[in-house]
C-alpha cells in the first residue's frame, strides 16, 4: 500500500468557550489574596468569523527518494511513520505496511526526519541516489540522540521529569545533565538547592552563577541576598515545583543574546503547556522517607571526661576537685555527670515526605490551557527544619482572532519553613554556639537533656539550667564562651510560629499576545510582573541557653531575637519582531527587539537584645541593642537585541547575534558605546555548524548516522554590580552602641561597569553504527576582563575600600558525554552512558598593581593570585608531630610574641609546620597554596534497562580531584576548647617518645597547632549513585483510566569517598570565595520515595 505525499490543513474553528473556560478556570483557581489591587473591567464579547487556511506551498524542482524503515528491536518494518523533508513543510509521508516509503523533495533538501509515536525522533543525510540506507528506529525506552531543529550552540536539555522526588528542579540539573553543568548541592536541608557553575568560574568577587529564565522570563535568584540563620540560603528556583516543568536547557554558548547578564551562562525553563485537545487529568501522589545521614565518631563520655580533666591541666586554675570528675557513686551530683548521651539521637529522625499533585490540560483550535496545583510536605532528619510548599500554575494559549493570539500564565507558589542555625560558628566571641546539629557533636555526652534535682531525673523537664562544671575552672577567664546550651531545650523553647520562621511567596503574571502581520512577519509583546517576598524570623530562646558575651557589644546577654523582610518587584516588557522565509535552498531566519526591566528591591532587618521571657519574642525598640538596617534599591535596565539565523542546503548554518545593554547600575562614565548620554554595553556572537552527514558523499557511507562540527566566539556580560558601587551615600550608625549619626559610608566609583567575557567554543556530535553510539564533545575558552573587584581607597577618605573594575580571568576547559545502545530485543533494552566535565581557571592581573587578593574565611585565608587558580587554599604545610623533646630542640622553631622580642618554641607534641624561608620563626611569610577546591574532573555516569513494561534507571554523580577545607573537623579536633571531639583525638601525643600525627591538647591553643594548615585540607573526590528508579507501567486502556505507573526510587545508596567528613558534597556560599569549606551542615543522606501516576 503506497500513501501519497500528505499536505495537512487547518480544521474550521469552533466556538470561542473553551477560551472562555479556561479564563474562568485560572480567575478561580488562582488566589486573589496574591494580587496587590483588584482591576474592574468591562465585559467585553468577542466574535470573528474565521476562514479556512490551507499553508501556501512553492514550487521547487523535487527529485524522488526511496528508502525502508525497520524496528530495532523487532527488526520488523516499521508502518505508520511520518517521514518529512527537514527544514521545509508540506513534504511528507507515511510508511506502507512494508516499511517502506517514497517521497518527493526539493532538490536543496539534504535530509529527513522520521517520527514515530512510540519510537524516538530520527534524522539522516540524503545521497544522491535514489534509494537511501535502511533506518532503524529505537524505542523511546532510550534515551533521544536527536533534537527537532539544528543544535548549533551545543545546548544540553533535561526532559525526563516524569518519575521523580526532586524538591528543586537543580536536583535533576545534576543527575541529567552532569558534565554540562557543574553542580554542587548546599546540604541535606529540604529544597536548600545547589549551585551551578557553566564553563568555569568567569567572575571572583560578584555572581558566578546562570541566569535563569522561566518561560522567557528573566528570574532573579538573589544569589548575593544573605539570610540571618546560619547555613541556609534561599533558592527562589525551590518555589518551582518540577512536576511543572517540561524541560531544562543549559546554554553554554552564544549568550550574548542576553547581554549583560549572559556571562555565566543561562538556564532556560519551560513549564508545560497543553498539548491535548481533549481533557486530561493527571494525579501525582508520591511519599517517602529520609534516613539518618552519615555521622562523625565522637568521644563517650568517659573518654570526654578524660579529655577534659587533661585539658584543664593547662588552664590557669589551681583547682583539681570538680564535680564531673568525682567518681564516688554516693556523691549527690555522680549521677549529673555520669550519663553517656548521644546527643545526636536527641536531635535527629527518620524523616516522611510527601507529595501531591494535579494537572488538568485541554483546549481546542482557539484556546487551550494547562492548571496545575501542588503541595509538598518535606521534613528534615535534623529536627525543626521542615518544609511546605503550595504550588499552582495555569498557563493558556489563545487565539483571538485569526491573526492575533494571546498567551496568559499566572503562577503563585509558597514556600515556609521551620528553621534553625546549622553548622559550625565561624567564631566564639560573638556568642556562644546555636546551631543544634553542631551541639549535637560538641556537647558533654556525660550530661543529660533533662532536668536534675532530688537525685533524680526529669521524665519530662528538659534541663534549662545553664552548665556550670566549668565555671570555677575558667572563672579567671573574662568574656569566654566556655558554656554550652543544651540543644534539645534549645529546639523546644525556640519553636513557635512567631520565633524561628521562614516563609517566601512568588507569584509571576505573564502575558504575551501575538500578532502575524504576514505569514513571514510577527510581532510579539510580552509582559511580565513578578513579586518575591520573604518574611524571616530568628529567636534564640532564654531557656535552655546560658548568658554569653558578645564582643560588638561589649556586654554578656541572655538572648537574641533577629527579624527580616524583603520584598522585590520586577516588570518587564519584551517588544520582539519575527521574520523568516525560505528562498529555495537559503533558510533565513531574524528577530530582534528591545527588552526592559524595572527591579526594585526593599529589605529590613531588625536585631535586638534580652526579651525577658520566652514568651514575648518580639522585637521593640526597647530591647538592649535594639538597632534596624536595610536598603531600597531599585535599578532598570535596556536591552536593544538581534539574532540572524541562516542556513544553506541544511548543511551549513550560521547565527549571529548582537544586544546593546545599558543599567542604571552603570557608572555615568563607564564607557562603552555612548548613546543619548548613556554608556552602553555591545555584545557580539557568532556561531558556525557544519552537518556533514548530510553532505552527499558522507550520506551513504555506512556506520556514521550523524556528524556535526560547530566553532563560535562570543562576548557577554556580567552586570552584578553592587547598588551603591556607582553612588556616594550616607548612612546611619550606632557609635559606641548609645549614639546614632550619619557617616560616609560609600564612595562611588561614576566608572564602574560590567564584566566581559570573551569566549570561543568548538565541538563535535556525532551518532555511529545505526545510531547505536553517541557522542558529543565541546572545548571552550574564556577570557574575562574588568573584573568587578575591590580597590583601595587613601585614608582621607575615611573609608577602606570601594567597587572598582580591574583584573582579568581566563578559563579553559572541554566537556563530553558518551552513550551506548547495549541492547535492542523486543523484551529487552539496555543503555548506559557517562559525562566528563573539566575547567581551568587562572587568574592574569588584578588591580592596584596587586599580585593576589586575600579573603579571611572561617580561620582560612583564601588567595586569588595572579599566574594561579582563583579561590584557592593558602596557609601551612606539615610534616608530622613532634615526638621528643630533643627533637623539638634540634628543630628550633619558635614563635616570636607581639612584642618582636620573646621567641616561644615549639616542644614535644606540637606540630611540626614547614619553616618555608629556613629563618625558623613560624610566622605568615611560611604560608604556601595547600589546595584548590576547583575540581578535575566532574559528570556523570548513567545506565537504563527496560524489561517490557518495567524500567529500571540508575544515575551517578561524581567529583574527582577538588579539596575540601574541613573546617568542622578542625573545631572537633582542635583539641584546644572544653567541646567534646572525635575518637582520632584518642591517639593525641601524651607522653615523650609517643609517635602520632596528632599533637598534644592546650587551652587556648598558644603555639597555633589547630591553626589553618594541610592538617584540614582532604580530598573531597567522590562517587554518588544518586537515584535509583524502578518504574512500572500498567496496560489500562478505559473509558475512564487512561493510564496507570508505579515507581519507587532510592536516592544517596551510597557514596564512595576518602573524606573524612560526614559528606563530601556540599557548598557553604553561593559565592566563588568560599567554595570547599565544610562548615559541618546536615549532610545528604539515603532516602527511598515510592508513587503513583494516574492518567485519567
Amino acid at each position: 500500500m503506497k500513501i501519497n505525499n500528505i499536505i495537512f490543513y487547518l480544521n474550521r474553528p469552533s466556538k470561542l468557550a473553551t477560551a472562555v473556560c479556561a479564563a474562568c478556570i485560572g480567575m478561580l483557581v488562582f488566589p486573589s489574596n496574591a494580587l496587590a489591587q483588584d482591576n474592574e473591567t468591562d465585559n467585553a464579547q468577542v466574535t470573528s468569523e474565521r476562514k479556512l487556511v490551507s499553508p501556501q506551498k512553492k514550487n521547487y524542482p523535487t527529485r524522488n527518494i526511496k528508502g525502508h524503515i525497520t524496528s530495532a528491536v523487532t527488526h520488523t518494518p516499521v508502518s505508520g511513520a511520518l517521514v518529512s523533508a527537514v527544514g521545509i513543510m508540506g513534504y511528507s509521508v507515511l510508511t506502507d505496511d512494508a516499511g517502506n516509503y517514497e517521497l518527493k523533495v526539493p532538490l536543496f533538501v539534504t535530509a529527513i526526519s522520521v517520527t514515530n509515536p512510540v519510537t524516538n525522533g530520527l534524522q539522516m543525510g540524503l545521497s544522491l541516489d535514489e534509494m537511501q540506507k535502511d533506518i532503524v528506529l529505537y524505542p523511546k525506552t532510550f534515551a533521544p540522540d536527536y533534537l527537532d531543529a539544528i543544535n548549533l550552540r551545543n545546548d544540553k536539555s533535561a526532559s525526563d521529569f516524569q518519575y521523580t522526588g526532586a524538591l528543586n528542579i537543580k536536583d535533576e540539573v545534576q543527575k541529567q545533565l552532569g558534565a554540562y553543568a557543574y553542580t554542587i548541592a548546599r546540604n541535606g536541608t529540604p529544597g536548600i538547592g545547589s549551585n551551578i557553575f557553566i564553563q568555569g568560574l568567569n567572575s571572583l568577587n560578584v555572581n558566578a552563577q546562570p541566569l535563569v529564565v522561566i518561560d522567557d522570563v528573566l528570574i532573579d535568584q538573589q544569589y548575593g541576598r544573605t539570610m540571618i540563620h546560619d547555613g541556609f540560603f534561599n533558592d527562589i528556583l525551590t518555589n518551582l515545583n518540577p512536576a511543572d516543568i517540561e524541560s531544562v536547557t543549559v546554554l553554554r554558548n552564544g549568550t550574548a543574546l542576553y547581554g549583560a547578564k549572559g556571562a555565566n551562562g543561562v538556564i532556560l525553563v519551560k513549564t508545560r503547556r497543553s498539548k491535548s485537545m481533549a481533557t486530561r487529568i493527571t494525579a501525582n501522589v508520591s511519599t517517602g522517607v529520609t534516613l539518618l545521614p552519615k555521622f562523625i565518631s565522637m568521644m563517650d563520655a568517659d573518654q570526654y571526661r578524660g579529655y577534659a580533666s587533661e585539658l584543664l591541666k593547662t588552664t590557669n586554675t589551681r583547682i583539681r576537685d570538680f564535680k564531673f570528675l568525682n567518681e564516688r557513686t554516693d556523691y549527690y551530683y555522680y549521677k549529673q555527670y555520669h550519663n553517656n548521651t548521644d546527643w545526636k539521637d536527641q536531635l535527629y529522625r527518620n524523616a516522611l515526605t510527601m507529595n501531591y499533585g494535579i494537572n488538568i490540560e485541554g483546549g481546542d483550535d482557539i484556546a487551550s490551557y494547562n492548571l496545575s496545583v501542588g503541595y509538598t510536605q518535606a521534613n528534615s532528619t535534623l529536627e525543626y527544619n521542615n518544609m511546605n510548599r503550595l504550588n499552582i500554575r495555569f498557563n493558556t494559549d489563545i487565539k483571538l482572532v485569526d491573526r492575533l493570539s494571546v498567551r496568559f500564565d499566572a503562577s503563585f507558589s509558597n514556600l515556609t519553613r521551620n528553621i534553625r542555625d546549622d553548622g559550625a560558628p565561624e567564631n566564639y566571641t560573638e556568642g556562644t554556639p546555636t546551631s543544634p546539629s553542631f551541639l549535637g557533636y560538641v556537647k558533654s555526652p556525660f550530661m543529660n537533656p533533662y532536668a536534675y534535682g532530688r537525685g533524680e531525673f526529669s521524665d519530662t523537664q528538659l534541663d534549662i539550667t545553664p552548665e556550670s562544671y566549668l565555671n570555677e575552672a575558667l572563672v579567671d577567664y573574662p568574656n569566654y564562651n566556655y558554656r554550652l546550651a543544651n540543644p534539645v531545650a534549645l529546639n523546644e523553647y525556640a519553636d513557635a510560629e512567631n520565633k524561628n520562621r521562614f516563609e517566601n511567596s512568588l507569584l509571576n503574571l505573564s502575558v504575551m499576545p501575538k500578532f502575524e502581520i504576514s505569514r513571514n512577519l510577527s510581532l510579539t509583546e510580552h509582559f511580565s510582573y513578578s513579586l518575591i517576598n520573604t518574611n524571616e524570623k530568628y529567636y534564640i530562646p532564654i531557656n535552655g541557653v546560658p548568658s554569653y558575651f558578645v564582643k560588638n557589644v561589649n556586654a554578656y546577654r541572655t538572648n537574641e531575637v533577629r527579624s527580616l523582610f524583603s520584598k522585590q518587584n520586577s516588570l518587564m516588557s519584551d517588544t520582539r519582531l519575527d521574520w523568516s522565509n525560505r528562498y529555495g535552498a537559503h533558510n533565513i531566519q531574524l528577530f530582534g527587539g528591545a527588552r526592559v526591566h524595572w527591579e526594585s528591591y526593599s529589605l529590613n532587618s531588625q536585631l535586638g537584645y534580652n526579651t525577658g521571657s520566652d514568651k514575648t519574642p518580639f522585637m521593640s525598640s526597647s530591647l538592649l541593642n535594639a538597632s534596624s538596617s536595610g536598603t531600597n534599591d531599585s535599578w532598570n535596565s535596556v536591552a536593544w537585541y538581534a539574532q540572524g539565523n541562516y542556513d544553506f542546503l541544511g548543511r551549513y548554518f550560521l547565527q549571529a547575534n548582537l544586544t546593546a545593554e545599558s543599567s542604571s547600575r552603570f557608572g555615568k562614565e563607564a564607557g562603552g558605546l555612548k548613546l543619548a548620554n548613556v554608556s552602553w554595553c555591545v555584545f557580539p556572537s557568532v556561531q558556525a555548524s557544519w552537518v556533514i552527514s548530510n553532505e552527499p558523499w558522507l550520506a551513504g557511507v555506512k556506520g556514521i548516522d550523524y556528524l556535526r562540527l560547530t566553532a563560535g566566539f562570543d562576548v557577554s556580560g556580567n552586570d552584578d554590580i553592587d547598588y551603591y558601587a556607582a553612588r556616594s551615600f550616607l548612612s546611619s550608625k550606632l557609635f559606641l552602641n548609645a549614639i546614632s549619626g550619619r557617616s560616609l559610608s560609600g564612595i562611588g566609583n561614576t566608572q564602574i561597569k560590567w564584566e566581559t567575557t570573551r569566549r570561543f567554543n568548538t565541538g563535535l556530535e556525532t551518532n555511529l553504527f545505526n545510531n547505536r553510539v553517541h557522542l558529543n564533545f565541546n572545548f571552550f575558552k574564556s577570557w574575562t576582563n574588568d573584573l568587578l573587584t575591590l580597590q583601595s581607597l587613601n585614608f582621607l577618605s575615611g573609608l577602606e575600600q570601594n567597587w572598582s573594575n580591574g583584573g582579568k580571568l581566563e578559563n579553559i576547559g572541554y566537556d563530553i558525554a558518551a552513550s551506548f545502545k547495549v541492547l535492542a530485543l523486543e523484551d529487552w533494552q539496555w543503555e548506559i552512558g557517562a559525562s566528563a566535565g573539566h575547567y581551568k581557571n587562572k587568574i592574569t592581573e588584578l588591580p592596584d598593581g596587586r599580585q593576589f587578593i586575600e579573603t579571611q574565611l572561617y580561620g582560612a585565608d583564601i588567595r586569588s593570585e595572579i599566574g594561579h587558580s582563583a579561590n584557592a587554599f593558602y596557609g601551612y604545610k606539615t610534616s608530622g608531630v613532634f615526638s621528643t623533646t630533643e627533637q623539638a630542640q634540634q628543630a628550633g622553631l619558635y614563635l616570636l610574641d607581639n612584642n618582636g622580642v620573646t621567641k616561644h618554641y615549639f616542644a614535644a607534641g606540637d606540630v611540626i609546620f614547614v619553616d618555608q624561608n629556613g629563618d625558623h620563626v613560624i610566622d605568615q611569610k611560611d604560608r604556601t597554596f595547600i589546595g584548590d577546591p576547583n575540581p578535575d574532573l566532574y559528570g556523570n555516569i548513567f545506565t537504563s534497562l527496560s524489561y517490557k513494561r518495567f524500567k529500571l534507571d540508575a544515575r551517578f554523580n561524581y567529583s574527582m580531584g577538588g579539596d575540601v577545607y574541613n573546617y568542622l573537623r578542625s573545631q572537633l579536633e582542635g583539641g584546644s576548647r572544653f567541646m567534646n571531639q572525635t575518637t582520632n583525638l584518642m591517639s593525641r601525643w601524651q607522653v615523650e617518645g609517643q609517635t602520632t600525627d596528632v599533637p598534644r591538647i592546650t587551652f587556648q591553643d598558644p603555639m597555633g597547632n589547630s591553626r589553618f594548615s594541610d592538617r584540614w585540607i582532604e580530598d573531597g573526590s567522590y562517587l554518588r549513585l544518586k537515584t535509583l528508579t524502578l518504574s512500572y507501567e500498567l496496560p489500562m486502556r478505559s473509558t475512564f483510566l487512561q493510564g496507570l505507573q508505579f515507581w519507587i526510587q532510592a536516592n544517596n545508596l551510597f557514596t564512595i569517598s576518602k573524606y573524612l567528613g560526614s559528606d563530601p558534597e556540599f557548598s557553604m556560599t553561593s559565592a566563588v570565595i568560599g567554595q570547599g569549606i565544610d562548615l559541618g551542615q546536615l549532610a545528604q543522606s539515603r532516602s527511598i520515595v515510592a508513587g503513583i501516576k494516574i492518567n485519567l
